[in-house]
């Protein structure tokens, strides 16, 4: 069984939006055991909609549209609708007196284009919308499901969740999809590629590269008739990527690097404490996020400038002066410091040159030394 994603909206096809509606229901989609072969997007043209509309239910089991179901004039996706179907429009009375109800509880009178969200294409079911006005819609044409969705995120997962979901858990020809990622740092994209990929071939999993600044995810996706049989593969893909990557391989559970520094800092009953120069307090940010970290990191110190870190963490003149402050014997010093200072087991540094000035022929725009 496989899925079409429409996205609608002038603001989305643009890049003045981000499409986050179609990533949601991709994951939930796939979570349902339900391929997505395609995601588009269209602009807010009548006709082009409904191109999208019959093209996409010419090729897919279920379409999933979001988008251009509010009352201003370029919200035009229940015309294109109507269009496809070859059906007119139809107010619904229940949907007008719950618009109106809306406003009032406000204290606030319906404005007249509020009457435009209670029609609806003849012989839709009308999917009820708990946290908003626009309602979702679902029609059928020759063995194909069409469910429009409002475009507000909110509003959209409200209905997914609450009348799509269900209907699809029920669905026949579901396949069970099963994913892990797999989380790496150290090594770029082509490097992995050359170590994973002689041994990819017999994983009986899918594998997909996704750089980051932190590192590369690899994420492992099988396709199988039983969660149990899907999770085999799992185990088994795993497996083998951890004896090709070793070490490089920091995270099995799709964990974020600073969460997975934080559990071992953690089951390891060791301290630390930071002192950061370019990082601005980033370092002792992402640390933060980890839950019962409180007990292990101790202590930042923000020293931007020379003179705070001499005063603050007891870096010694002479070693900015003769060094810089951008240097490995400052990024020592900072480390030394801090972990006097705060009485820690680890003292971590970081200092470097952010840009976009300041660079120099020997000390460039993106030199950065970490200190522990």
């Amino acid at each position: 069984m496989n899925a079409w994603i429409i996205t609608v909206g002038d603001e989305i096809v643009s890049g003045f939006a981000a499409d986050t509606n179609s990533v949601y229901l991709a994951k939930k989609l796939a979570g349902a055991g339900i391929t997505v072969s395609r995601k588009t997007s269209v602009r807010d043209r009548v006709e082009e909609i409904a191109a999208e509309i019959d093209a996409a239910l010419g090729a897919a089991d279920l379409v999933l549209m979001t988008g251009g179901l509010g009352p201003t004039s370029d919200d035009c996706t229940k015309t294109a609708v109507c269009r496809s179907f070859g059906v007119d429009l139809v107010e619904s009375e229940d949907i007008l007196n719950r618009v109106r109800e809306r406003y009032e509880s406000r204290g606030l009178e319906m404005p007249r284009s509020g009457r435009s969200l209670a029609l609806v294409p003849a012989g839709a079911e009308v999917l009820p919308n708990p946290i908003g006005s626009a309602v979702g819609l679902k029609m059928r044409r020759k063995g194909s499901t069409l469910y429009v969705l409002p475009g507000v995120p909110g509003e959209m997962k409200a209905i997914y969740e609450g009348s799509i979901e269900p209907d699809l858990l029920t669905l026949e020809g579901r396949a069970c999809i099963k994913a892990r990622e797999l989380r790496t740092t150290g090594l770029a994209e082509s490097r992995i590629a050359e170590l994973v990929e002689p041994v990819a071939g017999d994983l009986g999993v899918s594998l997909s590269y996704l750089p980051r600044p932190e590192g590369v995810v690899l994420r492992l996706i099988a396709m199988c008739d039983t969660e149990a049989e899907a999770g085999r593969l799992l185990g088994r893909a795993t497996a083998a990527v951890r004896t090709v990557l070793g070490d490089r391989l920091y995270s099995e559970r799709g964990e974020e690097l600073h969460f997975v520094v934080g559990r071992l800092l953690i089951e390891s009953n060791r301290t630390i404490s930071v002192a950061e120069s370019c990082t601005g307090g980033l370092i002792g940010h992402l640390l933060t996020e980890v839950p019962g970290i409180s007990s292990r990191f101790m202590e930042g110190v923000v020293a931007y400038s020379n003179q705070a870190k001499i005063r603050d963490l007891g870096v010694d003149r002479e070693v900015i002066e003769v060094f810089g402050a951008v240097s490995e014997e400052a990024a020592k010093a900072m480390a030394i410091g801090i972990r006097r200072r705060a009485g820690t087991d680890i003292g971590l540094s970081t200092t470097g040159i952010a840009g976009p000035t300041g660079g120099t022929a020997a000390k460039p725009v993106g030199l950065v030394y970490t200190g522990i």
